[in-house]
């Protein structure tokens, strides 16, 4: 029997989401829509076949009057923490599209509320559950060339945000490097233990804050990542993964195109070029993040990806911003010793 899932937002992006994904899973099936805007809310409903009377404006009415077990939260980033401890309070299960939320303390204290509730919490961290991700995963676990040594990775592209994210303080940190800033958890199972950064904009960007950024993850393996991004970039723009070189011992490792397409790579000392197979994955992106929160609901487990996974990502994403701003090293462990 599938899951009941309400979904707040869906307009744009979170209209994408429900029609291509949630209205495509195997694992849950609509229990209502929200919407703050009634003709949004409206075209949804029509669109996804949900009756009028289960589509709200009013978040808190929805958890209240349907009858459901999950919550996937869509809505603008600024809104998740209200949504998300609404949807927990009235002891439902809650998936957030990253960020998390804006504020480490606000991730923190959801998490808590989320452990005393017994509910779930799980960030759609849908990179993780990528083909060319997973594929790169595999080739570091199996070391092809030997230990890795350092990462470079890059992310460039020419973005016009939205008006709520031309207006917020870090958002390509929150919404764009927050991606790859989990890539590296992911990819190196470990932590990042510092970071030195630094942000920067340009005059007449648009972006109340820094559209670049720059920095240098230290982890726990001993493996440094060095991270370049920038909002403003013309040209070519890079795969949303971003491009990725992982020098080893004999060689390096690379997720980008080396003539034969985006993909991973290894290039051996003799340079010699190889694509690998794609690793074979039955649930990819959002797809595979769905399935993973189910399966976490059904089997009363903590899910990859979860709400307390999350807030070593978010700790090194504001330590990126503090470090530009105090011109100094960042520990992420300072984050948790208060």
């Amino acid at each position: 029997m599938k899951l009941k899932l309400i979904q707040v937002g869906v307009g744009g992006h979170g209209r994408g989401v429900a029609r291509n994904f949630v209205s495509a899973s195997l694992d849950f099936q609509f229990a209502g829509i929200v919407d703050k805007n009634p003709e949004v809310l409206r075209e949804a409903g029509i669109e996804l076949s949900i009756p009028e009377a289960n589509c709200y404006t009013d978040h808190t009415l929805a958890f209240t009057e349907l009858r459901a077990d999950a919550v996937l939260i869509e809505a603008f980033s600024p809104a998740h923490y209200e949504i998300a401890k609404s949807a927990i309070e009235h002891g439902l299960h809650v998936l957030i599209e990253k960020p998390f939320v804006l504020q480490l303390a606000e991730a923190k204290e959801l998490v808590s509320l989320a452990e005393a509730k017994d509910r779930k919490i799980m960030i759609n961290q849908n990179y993780r559950f990528n083909t060319t991700v997973l594929t790169l995963k595999q080739a570091l676990l199996n070391q092809p060339l030997g230990k890795p040594l350092f990462i470079e990775s890059h992310f460039f592209c020419n973005h016009q945000g939205r008006p709520y994210q031309l207006a917020m303080e870090n958002y390509i940190l929150l919404e764009m490097t927050v991606h790859h800033v989990d890539m590296i958890r992911f990819l190196l199972e470990t932590e990042i233990t510092s970071v030195s950064g630094r942000t920067w904009n340009e005059p007449d960007s648009g972006y109340k804050g820094d559209p670049h950024v720059h920095a240098v993850y230290d982890t726990k393996r001993g493996i440094p990542v060095f991270y370049l991004s920038s909002l403003l970039a013309q040209g070519i723009a890079d795969p949303w993964e971003g491009v990725w070189r992982i020098q080893c011992e004999r060689g390096t490792i690379h997720l980008a195109n080396l003539g034969e397409g985006y993909g991973v790579y290894t290039v051996d000392a003799e340079k010699v070029i190889t694509k690998l197979p794609l690793v074979p994955n039955e649930f990819v992106g959002i797809h595979g993040v769905l399935a993973e929160f189910a399966q976490a609901i059904r089997e009363n487990r903590v899910p990859r990806a979860s709400g307390s996974d999350n807030l070593q990502t978010l700790a090194a994403l504001f330590a990126t911003a503090d470090s530009s701003k105090l011109k100094q090293p960042i520990r992420i462990e300072d984050y948790f010793n208060n």
